[in-house]
C-alpha cells in the first residue's frame, strides 16, 4: 500500500517514520484511484466504496449515511446515530477492514476506545486498551469490557492511532454526504480538539474538488472550547486552506448542551461547540460529532450470558416479531405493543435483545431514509 499527503504530495511505501508527512506534518493519506460514484443501495458510508481503500472482508454496523436536519434554526450532520453514536465508526470501518494482526493496543480516548473495540471484536482481534490518564466516562469503560477488552492501566506502547490513514479515509465520507445530502454548502462547522476531524473534512472535499465533482470546498470552521489551549494541528490546517479555528465560551457551550438535550441528543461540551457557533452564524451545516451516551451495538460472542433475565417488555416484544416473517421498526413494534409501554422503553429492551442475539438487526433504505429493522434470529 502506498501513502501519500495531501498538502504537499510527498508518499511513500512505509508508515516506519510514522504517520504524518516528515515534510509538512499533515497526517498521511492512502494513496487509491479513487471513482466518484454512489452505491444508492447501500444503506451505509460503503456506498462511497469507489472513494474508499478496497477490503476483502468489509467490516461494517451500517455506520455513515446520518441523516442532516433542522434543529432550532440549524442544519446539523447527526453522527450520534452511528452504532456507537460517534463520527469515529467511520474510521474504525475502514481500518477494521483493512487491518490483518492478531493482536492490537489502543490508547483509552472518549469515542476512539469503544468505537475501535466495537469493530475490532468483528473480527476477533485480541484488543488491550490502555489506560494512561483520567477515565472521562465511566459508562463508556463499562461498555468497552462488556465486550471482552482487556483494560490495563499504564502506557503499553499502542499499535492503532487515532489518526492512521484508514481512519482518515473514513472520515472523508462525512464530506461525501454533505456532497451528496446537500450539493455545494457555503460552510461546515466541526469540533476539534486535535483538528484530525476537521482536517478529514477539509480532504474529503478537496478530494472531490479535485475529482472535478464540486467547483468549489466550503469553508471548514474548526470550534473548540475557550479554555482549550492550541488545537494540535493548528499550523497543518492553516496550510491546507480554506479552515479557520473559532473558539466558543461556556455560557454559549452550555446553552447548546440544554437546547439539543431537549431535542434527544446528549453530548460532550466539546461536540457542542459547532452547534453553538452555528446558531449565531446560522448559513453553514454543523457537524455533531458524537453522544456522551454511550452503548456499544455488538457483544463478543463469547460475552453473551444465555441465562440473563428478560423482561415482560422483551418478551412481549420477541412475541410480536415472531409474528411475522419481514422486520419490523423499533416504532411499529411500540405501535403494535400499544399500552402503556414507552416508545424509549421499547428502544432500549430491543437493543438489549440484539445484544443478547435473540433479536437481528438490519439496515434498510426507505427512500432515502437509513432504517433499523429488526426480526427474530431462526
Amino acid at each position: 500500500m502506498e501513502y501519500i499527503c495531501g498538502i504537499c504530495g510527498y508518499n511513500t511505501r512505509s508508515l516506519g517514520e510514522g504517520l504524518r508527512c516528515p515534510s509538512c506534518g499533515a497526517p498521511l493519506e492512502v494513496l487509491i484511484n479513487r471513482r466518484w460514484g454512489i452505491a444508492r443501495s447501500t444503506p451505509s458510508m460503503w456506498r462511497y466504496e469507489t472513494m474508499l481503500p478496497r477490503s476483502r472482508d468489509v467490516v461494517t454496523l451500517g455506520e455513515g449515511l446520518t441523516p442532516i436536519r433542522r434543529v432550532g434554526g440549524v442544519l446539523i450532520k447527526d453522527e450520534t446515530r452511528n452504532p456507537t453514536r460517534s463520527y469515529v465508526d467511520r474510521g474504525s470501518s475502514v481500518l477494521a477492514s483493512n487491518i490483518y494482526i492478531d493482536r492490537a493496543i489502543i490508547s483509552y480516548a472518549p469515542d476512539l476506545s469503544i468505537s475501535l473495540a466495537t469493530y475490532l471484536a468483528r473480527r476477533e482481534i485480541d484488543l488491550t486498551v490502555s489506560v494512561n490518564g483520567p477515565v472521562s466516562s465511566s459508562n463508556e469503560i463499562i461498555e468497552i469490557s462488556r465486550l471482552g477488552v482487556r483494560i490495563i492501566f499504564g502506557d503499553l506502547g499502542p499499535n492503532i492511532y487515532y489518526e492512521d490513514p484508514y481512519m482518515i479515509e473514513g472520515f472523508k465520507t462525512i464530506s461525501y454526504e454533505i456532497y451528496e445530502q446537500l450539493g455545494h454548502v457555503k460552510r461546515v462547522c466541526v469540533p476539534a480538539e486535535e483538528g484530525v476531524l476537521a482536517y478529514s473534512i477539509a480532504r474529503g472535499f478537496k478530494t472531490l474538488e479535485e475529482l472535478g465533482i464540486a467547483q468549489e470546498s466550503p469553508e471548514i470552521v474548526a470550534t473548540t472550547t475557550s479554555h482549550r489551549g492550541v488545537v494540535g494541528m493548528r499550523d497543518v490546517l492553516v496550510k491546507i486552506g480554506g479552515v479557520r479555528i473559532e473558539r466558543i465560551d461556556d455560557q454559549d457551550i452550555v446553552e447548546a448542551i440544554i437546547e439539543l438535550s431537549s431535542r434527544g441528543i446528549y453530548m460532550r461540551p466539546i461536540s457542542a461547540t459547532s452547534y453553538a457557533f452555528s446558531k449565531r452564524v446560522r448559513d453553514c451545516v454543523a457537524v455533531i460529532t458524537g453522544s456522551e451516551i454511550k452503548r456499544a451495538p455488538y457483544t463478543n460472542p463469547r460475552r453473551i450470558y444465555s441465562g440473563s433475565r428478560v423482561t415482560e417488555l422483551q418478551k412481549r416484544i420477541v412475541e410480536i416479531l415472531s409474528r411475522t416473517d419481514r422486520g419490523m421498526t423499533a416504532y411499529e413494534v411500540w405501535k403494535r405493543i400499544g399500552g402503556d409501554s414507552s416508545l424509549r422503553g421499547v428502544y432500549t429492551s430491543i437493543e438489549a435483545l440484539v445484544r443478547k442475539g435473540v433479536l437481528i438487526e438490519t439496515l434498510s433504505l426507505r427512500g432515502s431514509r437509513k432504517i433499523k429493522l429488526y426480526s427474530v434470529k431462526r
